[in-house]
């Protein structure tokens, strides 16, 4: 397997040719009736994982294990192109998911949701192995979720141990959230040697650290504690203390962040700052590994879209108003 991207990005501009388009989802949305949305996904290449859907009981759960399915077959079929540097470039990416993941068990076992619960929330497009999330999701606190990932020799799992000391000490899940994050870009920028991925991880840096920011004002705090602070991004710590009073450096992106006058809003801000990035990385550097991060994204949100269209035809609500969830 090649260790460049020539071949790689051949064979995901053909895996992009699947994706849904907008005529596709246009369809999806103006299916009348749950059933009829299934139909109209039966006849994409969703096709394969949709067997279970359509039982006697079959409900929305079943909805999610299979767009969780084809999620994580598309990620591992990417994976599978690569070998060498590319390869650990590509698992960095992937790694996203990891974050999330790791984030969402950390925050079920703080509010005591539950192992099932917070399995249901898990993102299938990672590199930890099911196995050991699901040790994690089911472990009664956050030293013994850090120790069921440092058995599967995963590089996030010092930050995990990091992070549940870090909450151990302070009490507050945005300390171990923060070393999560800390620990992930430290990990993916030492595997970039990809200049366009590096361009890429310090634009989500700044992203992340803008967040952070914007969480820290809404609680009624301008100054931000340093120890929160993500290393790696265009911007330094100087900087970064800066954004608790609202200063974004002149750059748009953050200021849309910063501004929002929620935090889903913030966070709608961020994710359209990321999405334009991965195009304009994609389209400026067609032999490295911008397609393959626009492409990830790209599944990302159709995934996301179609759960929520999918949920919206389940319990019958306006066209228009599922419309709108969609579009946000």
């Amino acid at each position: 397997m090649p260790d460049d991207y020539s071949y790689i990005n051949t064979r995901v501009r053909v895996m992009r040719t699947k994706l849904l388009d907008g005529r596709a989802l246009s369809s999806a949305l103006s299916a009348g009736s749950y059933q009829e949305f299934l139909r109209v996904l039966s006849e994409t290449d969703l096709a394969s994982n949709l067997r279970e859907t359509t039982g006697e009981n079959a409900g929305l759960g079943e909805l999610d294990q299979a767009l969780s399915d084809n999620f994580f077959a598309t990620a591992r079929r990417v994976l599978g192109f690569a070998d060498g540097d590319a390869k650990r470039e590509i698992q960095a990416l992937l790694m996203r998911w990891d974050l999330v993941n790791l984030k969402t068990i950390a925050r079920g076992i703080t509010s005591a949701r539950g192992a099932d619960s917070v399995l249901q929330s898990i993102i299938p497009g990672g590199t930890i192995k099911p196995s050991a999330l699901q040790s994690a999701a089911q472990a009664s606190d956050l030293q013994g979720a850090a120790a069921a990932i440092a058995v599967s020799g995963h590089p996030l799992a010092r930050a995990m141990r990091e992070g549940a000391l870090a909450y151990g000490s302070s009490g507050r899940l945005i300390d171990l959230e923060v070393a999560l994050d800390q620990g992930y870009y430290r990990y993916a920028l030492s595997v970039a040697r990809n200049t366009s991925l590096r361009r890429y991880l310090s634009r989500e840096i700044d992203t992340t650290n803008a967040l952070i920011a914007r969480a820290a004002r809404a609680s009624g705090g301008a100054a931000l504690d340093p120890k929160l602070f993500v290393a790696g991004g265009t911007l330094n710590a100087a900087a970064y203390a800066r954004l608790g009073s609202g200063d974004a450096g002149g750059q748009p992106d953050i200021a849309a962040i910063l501004e929002a006058p929620s935090l889903e809003e913030a966070e709608v801000a961020a994710r359209t700052a990321l999405d334009r990035a991965a195009r304009d990385i994609a389209a400026g550097d067609p032999d490295g590994v911008g397609i393959i991060l626009d492409f990830l994204r790209r599944k990302e949100i159709e995934i996301a879209k179609l759960r929520l269209i999918a949920r919206g035809k389940f319990y019958d609500l306006p066209t228009e108003q599922i419309r709108k969830e969609v579009q946000a």
